[in-house]
């Protein structure tokens, strides 16, 4: 059982690196999204906009991304009783990630004994923020109908997995190393540098669990919607307001999709021609 668990684990690490290494690829490589388009009200359609402000300064991007990405701004505004509940899931997934740096980097680096004491603490706060706020996520995904609407059914199991592998992470620490911190570290170093193959092979039924489900956790973390916070795509439709400057990247990029050959027909569409072509046209109708 061990030998499976660890294959499972080592190669859902490969596959989520491949899998989201190929979606940014594809996403990087998607025509440029078109904010005139979505909806009205847009900085695009006010031009002197554009005179008073750059909108692809950087520092306005940074503080779009800590507002909408780190504080969920728009959840705040639009919905705030659901926010209450995703602010504290995502702080705590954030505190997580940063507690697995000092986790990862003391078992490796320092002596156990003289790891952070308060390290342990840090990551059952960090854990209790994530586990409220995700069991408060599902309860409110399963009472509130309005957030049901465009919700797929499948996504409540991910919400079931992000629970049990929180959960898991607690019991393994608490009830199998004793909330040990230099025992938890020398298991760490263990698996990271494979001195213990037996230990590899032969794991304690609590830690074997997290690192299960963890497993399909990374199987299903490339399809999921978190790497918008990082991709080209995501980025632009949300936070650039670019305008199509001569000489600029974006006049180079739309010229490349101008000249992408038509694929399909209608009456205002004939097939066989460039987009540039048919735009043409259609302006002098």
């Amino acid at each position: 059982m061990g030998g499976i668990i660890l294959v499972l684990f080592y190669g859902s690490i490969l596959f989520c690196v491949i899998a989201s290494v190929l979606r940014m690829r594809k996403h990087l490589s998607a025509p440029l999204p078109l904010r005139s388009e979505l909806y009205r009200g847009s900085s695009v359609y006010e031009v002197a906009n554009w005179s008073e402000q750059d909108p692809r300064h950087l520092g306005g991007k940074v503080r779009g991304m800590i507002l909408d990405v780190l504080l969920l701004r728009e959840f705040y505004h639009r919905n705030r009783s659901f926010w209450l509940f995703l602010f504290p899931f995502h702080a705590g997934l954030y505190l997580l990630f940063i507690w697995h740096l000092w986790l990862f980097g003391t078992a490796v680096i320092l002596p156990f004994e003289s790891a952070w004491s308060g390290g342990l603490a840090f990551g059952h706060v960090a854990t209790t923020f994530s586990l409220i706020g995700g069991a408060g996520i599902l309860a409110k995904r399963i009472i509130d109908p309005e957030l049901g609407v465009y919700y797929p059914r499948i996504q409540y199991l991910k919400w079931f997995l992000i629970l049990l592998i929180l959960a898991g992470g607690v019991a393994a620490v608490v009830f199998h190393f004793d909330s040990d911190v230099p025992q938890l570290l020398r298991y760490v170093n263990n698996q990271v540098t494979f001195q213990d193959m037996g230990l590899k092979l032969r794991p304690a039924v609590a830690p074997a669990s997290h690192v299960f489900f963890v497993s399909f956790w990374l199987l299903y973390l490339p399809f999921s919607h978190i790497l918008q916070i990082s991709l080209r795509f995501y980025q632009q439709l949300r936070w650039d307001d670019a305008p199509n400057l001569k000489g600029s990247s974006v006049e180079r990029m739309l010229d490349g999709q101008l000249n992408r050959p038509i694929g399909w027909s209608a009456p205002h569409i004939k097939p066989g021609k460039r987009w540039g072509e048919a735009i043409g046209e259609t302006e002098d109708l």
